[in-house]
């Protein structure tokens, strides 16, 4: 049976060989439409910029820009969107420049890395399921934030024809609860953010500071009455991110994360946030709440990349030329 097998291994070798198929030589996948940069911050730390352009010209006032966190794992699903999901290419959204910011190495997801940058609190001792991180490893959203804007936003600009007033912040889970931070903190920064899934348990729920500075700081400065003044958030959570999903439920851990899933209160809390900023005077921020059903914390992750492009990247109106003379 043995020397059977052994005969039709030798053969399918063959046979792959003649159709052209050689695995020990096969070369890595390139991405179509999708140029890499490395780029060194100079605070010294290394990351990988993946750009997707478009194929058409800009229009007038440039290219919007969607900046996506975790590039490592969203470079692909963004190379897709960037082929086929533009008005050129018969879908519903408007040509633009997709910037995803990953990290060194194939993996993708870097924890260490993006725990220190997409937290503005540092960890909590409590916080006894996260214990490889410390307040040391995380807290560090502020110079990840500083980063972008001095560094990034300046570089792509200098390549691309792009529109300043037209930019997104995208991110997931921990990237999600950044999101917030530069909406709370920073809200000039970008018309449009999308906070998918984002933490907001972290650090016994620090970002509830924030929210509520930045509800102290509208109260006196609310936006002017043209709706293009106001930011608007797309906030997402799956439904199985605050109880276990039936398909999970049979697993080693399973009781232990079905524990954890309902202390963090994921989908709780972000219909609660959207309720807040929802009411605040003014209607200073577009808010969008959405809850996708049947998808867990990683699987809703695609699902909130491409509603929150389709939003941002919505089909504008175009004013006519002017004639001259008129």
């Amino acid at each position: 049976m043995i020397r059977t097998l052994v005969h039709l291994a030798a053969a399918a070798a063959t046979l792959s060989t003649l159709a052209g198929i050689r695995p020990a030589t096969a070369e890595p996948v390139t991405l179509p439409g999708v140029e890499e940069r490395a780029f060194v911050s100079r605070d010294g730390l290394a990351y990988r910029i993946f750009i997707a352009v478009p194929k058409v010209p800009p229009p007038p006032e440039g290219y919007p820009v969607a900046y996506v966190l975790d590039g490592n794992s969203v470079v692909g699903t963004l190379a897709d969107i960037a082929r086929g999901g533009t008005l050129a290419q018969g879908g519903i959204m408007d040509p633009a420049v997709l910037v995803a910011i990953g990290y060194p190495g194939d993996a993708p997801i870097n924890m260490p890395r993006r725990a220190k940058d997409l937290t503005s609190a540092p960890a909590t001792p409590e916080q006894g399921s996260w214990t490889y991180l410390t307040p040391e490893g995380t807290g560090g959203a502020d110079a990840f934030l500083a980063f972008i804007e001095d560094e990034l936003k300046p570089a792509i600009a200098a390549s691309f024809k792009v529109n300043p007033a037209r930019q997104a912040l995208m991110g997931h889970s921990f990237g999600g609860l950044f999101t917030l931070h530069v909406l709370f903190t920073q809200p000039e920064a970008f018309s449009t953010y999308v906070a998918a899934s984002p933490s907001v348990w972290w650090a016994n729920g620090a970002i509830a500071q924030e929210e509520a500075a930045f509800a102290r700081h509208l109260a006196g400065h609310l936006p002017k009455e043209s709706p293009t003044s106001r930011k608007r958030l797309v906030l997402t959570v799956g439904a199985y991110e605050q109880e276990l999903h039936p398909a999970l439920r049979t697993g080693a851990n399973a009781e232990a994360t079905a524990r954890k899933q309902a202390e963090r209160r994921m989908v709780d809390g972000g219909r609660e946030l959207a309720a807040r900023l929802q009411a605040l005077p003014g209607a200073p921020v577009d808010v969008t709440f959405t809850i996708f059903p049947g998808q867990t914390h990683a699987s809703a992750a695609p699902h909130a990349l491409l509603l929150g492009l389709e939003t941002f990247l919505a089909p504008q109106p175009r004013q006519p030329p002017v004639e001259a003379g008129k």
